[in-house]
């Protein structure tokens, strides 16, 4: 039987929808400190050279994430060049803090260098994490004077916007009112005095006289076209 000193993590009944894995590392502490940080629901118990591992089945995206930083090859080299970036170094880091917040390195530039130095800062202290939690706690740092990523975002697409060309507009073409809408505007205008035989009989005298003048102009074009023959 294994001997696991080091247990870690919550009571392995309360997790729920149960997944278990194993893994031979050495790195079994980087991988439960990650994992606290991530609030991601599990239970450890490890040694030096290996860890058991119970987590809720939901986070295994998150859990596949972490372990394949912490165990990947070039981990400590990561891990070493983070932890020792001086203040004025962290900037370099600006740009793959764009990558994880999924806007531009000129977008976050625009702030304060205070607010781009603590973003960096932050990436390196929660880069083991799993991603939701690197996002969530740049998060954090992103809002200045009460103004987030996202406000200052579609703040500045706004005023692109306006400086942008306006298309000229196009006037639209008015069309002779039909009979219809004669009547109808006719009610509007005189409803309170109500439809009388007087007005009926204006109305239809305008539609007989409408009537009229398409009759003529229908006779005149069969004439035209007669005469052409």
């Amino acid at each position: 039987m294994r001997d696991y000193p080091y247990v870690c993590g919550a009571d392995i009944h309360s997790i729920a929808n149960k997944a278990f894995v194993r893994f031979e590392t050495a790195k079994s502490r980087d991988i439960v400190v990650a994992l606290d940080k991530s609030n991601i629901p599990f239970s450890a118990k490890y040694n030096d050279t290996e860890i058991v591992l119970t987590y809720d089945g939901n986070y295994k995206d998150s859990v596949d994430e972490i372990t394949a930083k912490v165990m990947s090859e070039n981990y400590d080299e990561l891990l070493r060049e983070i932890r020792e970036k001086k203040s004025d170094d962290y900037l370099l880091l600006l740009s793959e803090v764009a990558d994880v917040l999924n806007t531009t390195v000129g977008t976050l530039k625009a702030r304060p260098v205070e607010i781009q130095e603590l973003l960096c800062k932050a990436y390196a202290d929660f880069w083991i994490c799993d991603t939701p939690t690197i996002q969530r706690e740049l998060d954090r740092y992103i809002t200045v004077n009460g103004r987030t990523l996202q406000d200052i975002q579609e703040y500045e697409k706004s005023k692109a916007q306006e400086k942008a060309p306006k298309a000229p507009e196009v006037p639209k073409t008015t069309e002779p009112p039909t009979f219809e809408e004669l009547i109808a505007d006719y009610q509007r205008r005189e409803s309170h005095a109500g439809f009388t035989r007087e007005k009926h009989k204006y109305l239809s005298e305008i539609a007989r006289r409408r009537q009229q003048n398409e009759q003529e102009k229908t006779a005149q074009t069969e004439e035209t076209e007669r005469n052409k023959y």
